[in-house]
């Protein structure tokens, strides 16, 4: 299990849970809100605030995902099988960096394959993080 992209640990092991949940409440987070977003046909517009004081520049995330997929199974030890899944991630993208208050627009082209009318339930993840993939330091989410 992995606690806020910080603290790895086995998950049966309640001690380190309750452990890794206390420490992660004493460490700063920053505020992210996802202001606006409309889906269209070639994209999302998405415009969002970030508050906080860095001593650098964060990265500001995007993800678009399937609340619900499946896949057929070809091979293996699934094989024939139909295999649900959820909050199937469809695209990662860098959007931006910050380092204060501040609110910025930006457009998502959608990802191949990412289907608007056929599969209604779609959601919007952004989060920032240290840069180069760093510590997660704020999240936000909001349905499509």
């Amino acid at each position: 299990m992995v606690v806020n992209s910080r603290d790895q640990l086995v998950g049966s092991d309640g001690g380190a849970l309750e452990r890794a949940l206390r420490d992660d409440t004493r460490r700063p987070y920053f505020d992210l809100r996802i202001l606006a977003s409309t889906l269209s046909a070639d994209g999302v517009n998405v415009k969002f605030s970030f508050s906080g004081n860095t001593a650098e520049p964060l990265d500001v995330v995007a993800v678009l995902t399937d609340d619900a997929d499946c896949s057929n199974v070809l091979r293996g030890e699934n094989s024939g099988r139909l295999l649900q899944h959820v909050s199937v991630a469809r695209s990662l993208t860098n959007v931006a960096t910050v380092a204060g208050d501040a609110e910025k627009s930006i457009h998502l082209s959608l990802p191949e394959g990412f289907q608007v009318t056929a599969n209604p339930g779609h959601h919007l993840v952004l989060f920032v993080q240290e840069p180069h993939q760093g510590t997660i330091l704020g999240a936000t989410t909001a349905s499509l």
